[in-house]
């Protein structure tokens, strides 16, 4: 959302004067928005003050540049109170809109969010005497307002305190009997008052858990490098239609969910916000050379910390320089600006309510900012169609999400009351940072940078739970010596000698791609195998992925995960199934001490029970005696 037009001075004509000590209150007439050439567009009188023209320069959803005041839901005298401090609000300390004392910058979604947040909470007075803003100053009126949060959760609560406690700032435009402060009871805080004056805990966004996210990670690369495949035919929906023999609408939802594939890849591998997403397009991927180490960027724009916006870069994968060429190409022969990534063109279907097969005309394109954005991940989430199973699925969900929000419930139910999970990008950034820094894999500092935030304390927010349970594969350093590479080409040998000589001592998905017996390759059928599969293999002691590039995974690798879908490209020898079965006993052990001693970490819970099932089935696969371990009640 832009936070400030490119010329502020359009409002100047309507500005109050800023003399010392003189406050001059806004009247029905007085104009509190206008449109680019300084002309009013709402006044203070209006129920709904419009400032689209003005500052809404991305095609935004209209509402996040409205202020409604619903008269109808309060006390009309408190209300009028409500809006001359979002009037003083706005148009700032010294009469310079949008700001404050001294330098200090307020956006407006702030002061949007303010007024809905304080809004929402002064509704409780409707049909009281509660009728001016010093009455809040009173510890039973303020009580009044916090039993109200009994209803809703304490992020909730939270945000109506703060915003009331925002609009106190506002008292130097007001009379000293005019004034207020919040009476809150002495000795506490806001933080502490929404804790307890709540119906449920805050809550957070929700994990991806492990089982879901590999599954969503490697359909993602598969999805985008099909679609990239065919790159040449997506330009033009009709034709795709002609040439795959298919209907106009069957096609026309085909590409629809291949932008939302290629958009929901973006988010997956960078962690960005919806907002950033919104700013990219068909040049920004950037490949970076350091040492003679490729390094794959995204560059984009952040506002979320910054009066104007700042040109950003993004660390990535691969395969998001296939998702914005696979955009930039997508219907762009209908397309009203070419090569715009957001620019989606639309059609009217033939047919009873546009219910046919075929297109019979073209409407105007659709702009994919945030709202249409979050539409089209709520529909491709659907299309991918990724089963979530209670029976399997809730004991690990319940470990990494213990409080989730009903609005923030991915869990969604289909028509046939089947289960699927539902992505969000502030899900998939959540998922990013437990994945990265639970595995180790870059610090909290580095994380803050991808994440552009503008402290380390709220990278750690996103990063307090349980790890994903998927490790990323790290190709050798460039520069390794040939040393090194020859003796992890003896034992890659080593490894295959032993699978190939024992096939029933195996495990996973790898030995079944090879026809007839193994045991019968020529010398020079094995020198191929091992020159073939060299570069691809990576262990950690429990397992091998032969993988490489050709994995629909590419290169995430974690065997607790692999091996439950018998993964073509795994394998698990003898040797790697006992050490499962003595991980097994390690695990087992810990969790049932931690049981007993009542002090358990549920993150860890969560990791270690995944880890345990899957010992479990390399043991059943191995033949290997076991008992099952079972958790029972904490």
């Amino acid at each position: 959302m832009y936070s400030v037009s490119y010329d502020v001075a359009k409002f100047e004509q309507y500005a109050f004067p800023s003399m010392p000590g003189s406050f001059p209150m806004p009247c029905d007439e007085t104009v509190v928005s206008v449109d680019k050439d300084g002309n009013p567009v709402s006044y203070f009188k209006d129920d709904i003050w419009d400032f689209n023209a003005f500052f809404n320069l991305t095609n935004e959803s209209k509402s996040l540049y409205q202020i409604n005041f619903h008269p109808k839901k309060h006390n009309p005298d408190l209300l009028i109170e409500l809006k001359q401090r979002i009037y003083f609000l706005i148009w700032g300390s010294q009469g310079s809109l949008l700001h404050m004392e001294g330098d200090a910058f307020r956006k407006f979604s702030h002061c949007h969010d303010l007024a809905r947040w304080s809004n929402a909470a002064l509704r409780v007075f409707k049909g009281t005497p509660i009728d001016s803003f010093p009455l809040l100053s009173n510890e039973l009126v303020f009580g009044q307002l916090l039993y109200e949060g009994k209803k809703h959760s304490e992020e909730t609560v939270s945000h109506r305190l703060k915003a009331l406690s925002v609009l106190t700032q506002l008292n130097q435009h007001f009379p000293e009997p005019r004034r207020f402060s919040l009476g809150l009871p002495e000795g506490k805080t806001i933080k502490t008052m929404a804790k307890q004056y709540s119906a449920a805990g805050r809550g957070h966004y929700p994990t991806v858990i492990p089982v879901i996210y590999e599954q969503l990670m490697g359909r993602l690369i598969e999805n985008v490098t099909t679609a990239h495949n065919k790159l040449e035919d997506l330009g033009d929906v009709k034709a795709y239609a002609k040439k795959y023999v298919v209907t106009e609408r069957q096609a026309y939802d085909e590409f629809r969910a291949i932008g939302g594939a290629c958009f929901m890849t973006l988010s997956a591998f960078t962690g960005m916000r919806i907002s950033e997403l919104t700013q990219i397009d068909s040049t920004s991927y950037k490949e970076v050379d350091l040492d003679g180490i490729k390094l794959c960027t995204l560059r984009s724009w952040t506002r979320k910390l910054d009066k104007l916006p700042r040109e950003d870069a993004w660390a990535c994968a691969p395969i998001c320089k296939k998702a914005l060429e696979v955009l930039t190409v997508l219907n762009d022969s209908y397309r009203s600006n070419k090569g715009s990534i957001h620019c989606s063109p639309r059609f009217r279907l033939d047919g009873s309510s546009g219910m046919g097969d075929n297109i019979s005309s073209q409407l105007e394109d659709v702009v994919l900012n945030k709202q249409n954005l979050s539409s089209l991940f709520a529909y491709y989430s659907k299309h991918l169609d990724i089963t979530y199973d209670p029976d399997e699925m809730d004991e690990v969900y319940g470990l990494l999400n213990p409080v989730v929000p009903a609005i923030y419930n991915p869990i969604k139910e289909r028509g046939d009351g089947s289960i699927y999970w539902h992505f969000t990008t502030h899900s998939l950034r959540r998922t990013f940072a437990h994945f990265v820094v639970g595995n180790g894999l870059v610090s909290l500092a580095a994380l803050k940078h991808q994440f552009k935030h503008i402290r380390l304390s709220m990278t750690a927010i996103y990063a307090s739970h349980a790890e994903v349970l998927t490790l990323l594969g790290i190709d050798n350093p460039a520069n390794i010596k040939k040393a090194v590479e020859d003796a992890e080409m003896e034992s890659h040998k080593a490894y295959l000698r032993n699978m190939i000589g024992h096939p029933g001592e195996q495990s996973g998905g790898f030995m079944k791609v090879f026809e007839g017996d193994p045991r019968v390759m020529t010398e020079d059928q094995f020198e191929e195998l091992a020159q073939k599969t060299k570069g691809a293999n990576k262990s950690t002691g429990y397992g091998r992925c032969f993988a490489g590039f050709k994995c629909k995974m590419e290169h995430l690798f974690e065997q607790s995960s692999c091996l439950g879908r018998d993964c073509e490209n795994l394998n698990i020898n003898k040797e790697e199934a006992l050490r499962w079965q003595a991980r097994h006993g390690r695990i087992a052990a810990r969790l049932q001490q931690m049981k007993e001693m009542g002090f358990y970490n549920q993150n860890t819970l969560a990791r270690e029970l995944t880890d345990i099932r899957a010992a479990e089935k390399v043991m059943r696969d191995h033949d290997i005696e076991f008992k099952r371990f079972e958790l029972g009640a904490l």
